[in-house]
């Protein structure tokens, strides 16, 4: 029983090097944004208009890289890609989503930011729509749609939400509100 439990043991401990590789892996590829988007993010914490405008630059940026990769992608290594660039879309998309909750649960005034957000995130779906149907990428392309209709849905409703609030305090307009951490 001694050696058994010996055994599985030594197994466990020459096995945990392979799954925190593995960890470390899955963990920076979560990540969408780079070390030097994620500083510049962060120093903007402060500052919800410019925060969020931010944010839709990064997407942008993601919506180029998927047109430039084209509709329908022969080589294999460009359907990674073109899954990858999806996959990065949504987790930036959901973010800024989580931003805008945060302002607006601050009463933030983004309004300014909003405007911007609001005809760029309506010309996502059609971009990430362009992309032919493939098993390889088509669940991402599908999620990133959804995320891109769910940023375009939040900032028009959130617009108008604080159109009405700020005409009611006209004290608050202009101001910051708590941000993000």
């Amino acid at each position: 029983m001694r050696r058994v439990s010996a055994q599985i043991l030594a197994a466990l401990l020459l096995a945990i090097p392979f799954f925190w590789v593995s960890l470390l892996h899955a963990q920076r590829i979560r990540d969408p944004l780079t070390p030097r988007e994620a500083d510049q993010i962060a120093n903007l914490r402060d500052q919800p208009n410019q925060r969020i405008q931010l944010f839709q630059k990064f997407l942008q940026q993601r919506i180029d890289a998927i047109k430039a990769i084209g509709p329908s992608p022969r080589a294999n290594d460009l359907k990674t890609d073109l899954r990858d660039k999806y996959q990065e879309f949504t987790r930036l998309s959901d973010e800024l989503q989580d931003n805008l909750d945060t302002f607006d649960e601050a009463h933030a005034d983004i309004r300014k930011a909003l405007k911007k957000l609001i005809p760029a995130a309506t010309r996502w779906p059609a971009i990430l729509k362009q992309a032919a149907p493939d098993r390889t990428y088509d669940f991402s392309r599908e999620t990133a749609l959804d995320s891109a209709q769910g940023t375009q849905d939040q900032a028009r409703q959130l617009y108008e939400s604080q159109k009405k609030y700020f005409q009611i305090h006209k004290h608050q307009r202009g101001k910051n509100g708590t941000g993000p951490s």
